[in-house]
């Protein structure tokens, strides 16, 4: 009597588990795309940002451009066109990519009064954020 549910048991945790996973990319391919900036849709959806498009940044909120330089101004152009679903990137919208294999991001914030790592009493506080393509 307990060999069966010993056996069973692993099974159906496996089984529920398979639906864990990475989407697959035909599973990606039947969601619609919305374009950066365009109201989304109800459920799931497929983030399309196009290359050359603007994005600004605010105090208040901050839309994510991606590029292979470092920007220090409030408006930034992304660099090429990426589509963008859950943790998935892709850059032709068929072959999708984990977003951390293809994406590097840095965050950097000092206090006031901190320059270089050095105490100082004058420099300004700073905030940033930096998103890369690898």
């Amino acid at each position: 009597m307990k060999t069966p549910i010993l056996i069973t048991l692993p099974a159906l945790l496996l089984s529920a588990c398979a639906g864990l996973g990475s989407p697959t990319a035909d599973e990606i391919s039947r969601l619609p795309i919305v374009r950066f900036g365009q109201p989304a849709p109800a459920g799931e959806f497929v983030l399309l940002y196009p290359a050359g498009s603007i994005c600004r940044w605010s105090p208040k909120s901050m839309a994510v451009c991606l590029s292979n330089q470092t920007r220090r101004s409030s408006i930034s152009r992304s660099s090429r066109i990426f589509f963008v679903y859950r943790d998935q990137v892709s850059f032709d919208g068929k072959n999708w990519h984990l977003g951390t294999d293809k994406i590097g991001s840095r965050f950097m914030f000092t206090l006031p009064g901190e320059k270089n790592g050095k105490r100082d009493a004058q420099s300004p506080g700073e905030m940033g954020a930096e998103f890369n393509l690898r």
